[in-house]
């Protein structure tokens, strides 16, 4: 399974940002962890990605009744999908770890810091795409996890906007 990882849109997408995403390949899967909300159908779309998980950030007025956490088991990982805002990521990942040691997680997605992350703490993968449109770390990316039955394996990628 192909996963494409993305957040911190904000309701920009570009035509070069959707080139760049191609040249990666297929894609079975498209989450978004926040900061537009609804930017994941549309990057869905011109990516022709079917399966869409997403979660709602600080910047998405108006979603109601939607969770802000997903917990959910992908081709045998449990994944954690936050933004990371109500876990004050900015200051630091701590609060997110013990969330995630809580709730026996593999793989944690979150974004809201636009620096990007892919660091496994504690056999957990935290896994930041960063933002695809303003960076803090100088460089607008996204981010493919791939999951076989025996392995997974996660990498960033730069964006040229």
């Amino acid at each position: 399974m192909r996963i494409l990882v993305i957040s911190d849109s904000h309701n920009v997408i570009l035509d070069s940002q959707i080139e760049d995403i191609k040249k990666e390949g297929y894609f079975d899967l498209l989450i978004h962890c926040g900061d537009k909300y609804n930017d994941a159908d549309k990057f869905a779309q011109e990516l022709n990605i079917e399966k869409v998980l997403k979660v709602p950030g600080n910047c998405d007025f108006g979603i109601m009744g939607i969770k802000s956490t997903i917990m959910c088991e992908i081709k045998g990982k449990k994944f954690i999908i936050t933004h990371g805002h109500l876990f004050n990521v900015k200051s630091n990942i701590n609060s997110l770890m013990e969330f995630a040691k809580k709730n026996r997680a593999d793989i944690v997605l979150y974004g809201h810091t636009h620096k990007a992350q892919n660091e496994i703490i504690n056999n957990i993968l935290f896994f930041n795409p960063g933002s695809t449109i303003f960076p803090k770390d100088g460089k607008a990316s996204f981010g493919v996890i791939e999951i076989t039955k025996d392995f997974f394996n996660s990498k960033l990628a730069a964006l040229e906007n």
